[in-house]
């Protein structure tokens, strides 16, 4: 069985979990002006390519986005233009050359919105995880604000969050491993399309 393409497993019109990792894991995101830079470069792609992201997390070393996407082909070009972007800014800075990041982007396919909600906090909770905050409020540089406090964040495309998510949904999230975050009838129905016979 030949192993499909991500423009394969994901479609125009689905959410998506998107996170790229920095080569070596690196710090690639040390100052405000890092930070501020990065999220200007994906305010313009959100309108140049048509996207909409309903969380975010930019960590020291990575960064975090669940989206819609309306063209899956556009989203690439988009984040491939941010990476490159950011890129050239580091190069800038620090007098230097070569890649920052490790590979493309790794991408999840989200089902629905339940799915979309706890994999926003999944993102909006790994500077908890990585010891950095006590609650998610206090990370800057996420969605978090924007939801736990109602806090405008330009970034954010609102939507209606489920405000309970069912244990169903919890069980079956894996966001380590794995191209799907839904059901196991939407497991298996993407299945079918994500292997030859």
């Amino acid at each position: 069985m030949a192993r499909k393409t991500r423009s394969e497993i994901l479609y125009d019109g689905c959410f998506a979990h998107v996170f790229s990792r920095a080569l070596e894991k690196h710090l690639i995101f040390e100052t405000e002006e890092d930070f501020r830079f990065f999220k200007s470069l994906l305010g313009r792609t959100k309108a140049k390519y048509d996207y909409r992201i309903y969380h975010y997390c930019l960590m020291n070393t990575h960064f975090h986005l669940a989206v819609s996407l309306a063209s899956v082909k556009a989203f690439s070009r988009a984040l491939h233009e941010i990476k490159q972007g950011y890129a050239r800014w580091v190069h800038k800075k620090q007098k230097s050359e070569g890649p920052i990041w490790w590979g493309r982007f790794r991408s999840q396919l989200i089902e629905n919105e339940a799915y979309l909600s706890t994999c926003g906090l999944y993102i909006e909770t790994n500077p908890i995880k990585a010891g950095m905050v006590q609650n998610p409020e206090e990370w800057p540089h996420s969605s978090s604000r924007h939801y736990f406090q109602g806090l405008p964040d330009p970034l954010v495309d609102s939507y209606e969050r489920p405000l309970s998510i069912s244990a169903g949904v919890q069980q079956n999230l894996d966001f380590v491993n794995g191209d799907i975050l839904g059901s196991e009838l939407f497991r298996l129905q993407i299945q079918e399309r994500l292997f030859d016979d």
